[in-house]
């Protein structure tokens, strides 16, 4: 940690100290209340992931909103409060936009990504100059804590997604499904035994570079084995619907989003004790959960186990909308 720090210092810190001897000679002004808010990503984002959050919580914002996409993160609008889709995000927009230090600022953490630039000091000095850290998941709120993070400033809320979009089915064939693009930390050899060793079961996956795993010409032969490549999202409510009992193998994500997409489709949903799902899913009741490192028959048992469950799992996720979350946004700029 003493090496970060003397990196951190004679690499980084003095960026930032600049930023903020330029705020300190910025016009004060008395600000009574937060009234403009400014969703901040960048121009690459917008047909990604963070682009649809920061439009869609600009969207439900009953302030007065707007979406900011710039790919250097510079010229920021004039604006009492900020919101980065992504902690990085702040970081360089502190040293390009010393205004924003005088305004206030929430920070959105998905999961830990420590590297020699962003080392877990240079993130927790930078964290703290925030007013607030949304945290994704619980497991991500005690690590920023035990860092250094204020945790007066660490707020746990899972991300969102769109119950009028994604609509429930009722759950009679027992098909099983996963949503992802591949990688290792999306436990394919997970994906490839569930598939593989449940004959029985149709399985559905939607995502898309699965044609990049080393097993992909075995896994296309099996007759119990649909792959929906690419598909655009706007079909991804009908493809949910195909799908009764929703697996997520992951061995780390800060969400995972199709998880809340789902169960707001009212899959019953397996996932592994990472990211927000051990917040959002009560084990037994509106799902089960496994250890990252859980042996594939162990799913198999709870995939079996999960035909006899007959709980509305959209009704447990419904409080997770873009709606809700904006409004709780809207009160933290407000606190």
């Amino acid at each position: 940690m003493l090496k970060e720090k003397i990196i951190f210092n004679l690499l980084y810190k003095w960026k930032y100290l600049l930023a903020f001897l330029k705020a300190k000679s910025l016009p004060k002004t008395k600000l009574k209340k937060t009234e403009t808010i400014t969703y901040v990503a960048r121009e690459a984002d917008k047909d990604w992931i963070f682009g649809a959050k920061v439009t869609r919580l600009a969207k439900f914002s009953k302030l007065n909103a707007q979406t900011y996409f710039h790919d250097r993160l510079r010229d920021l609008p004039d604006s009492d409060g900020y919101f980065f889709v992504f902690h990085q995000y702040f970081y360089r927009a502190i040293r390009h936009n010393p205004k924003i230090l005088t305004k206030k600022n929430i920070v959105m953490f998905t999961h830990p990504n420590w590297t020699f630039s962003f080392s877990k000091t240079h993130v927790i000095w930078c964290l703290n100059k925030a007013d607030y850290v949304i945290c994704l998941n619980s497991e991500v709120k005690r690590e920023l804590i035990d860092l250094g993070l204020k945790a007066e400033k660490a707020i746990l809320m899972p991300i969102a997604s769109d119950p009028n979009f994604f609509y429930p089915h009722e759950r009679t064939t027992g098909s099983v499904g996963f949503c992802s693009a591949f990688g290792d930390r999306k436990n394919p050899e997970m994906v490839y035994n569930l598939i593989k060793h449940m004959p029985e079961r149709q399985f559905y996956m939607i995502g898309r570079y699965w044609d990049r795993y080393e097993k992909y010409e075995e896994l296309k032969k099996l007759s119990n084995f649909t792959y929906f490549d690419n598909e655009d999202y706007e079909r991804y409510p009908d493809l949910y619907n195909k799908i009764d009992i929703f697996i997520s193998p992951s061995t780390l994500e800060g969400g995972p989003v199709p998880v809340l997409e789902a169960m707001l489709s009212n899959c019953f949903p397996i996932a592994s004790k990472t990211g927000f799902c051990p917040d959002i899913i009560s084990h037994g009741e509106n799902g089960f959960l496994f250890d990252i490192d859980a042996h594939y028959t162990e799913v198999i048992d709870l995939i079996n186990q999960a035909d006899s469950k007959t709980i509305d799992v959209r009704s447990t996720a419904m409080k997770h909308s873009w709606e809700n979350c904006s409004k709780k946004l809207d009160q933290l700029f407000l606190s």
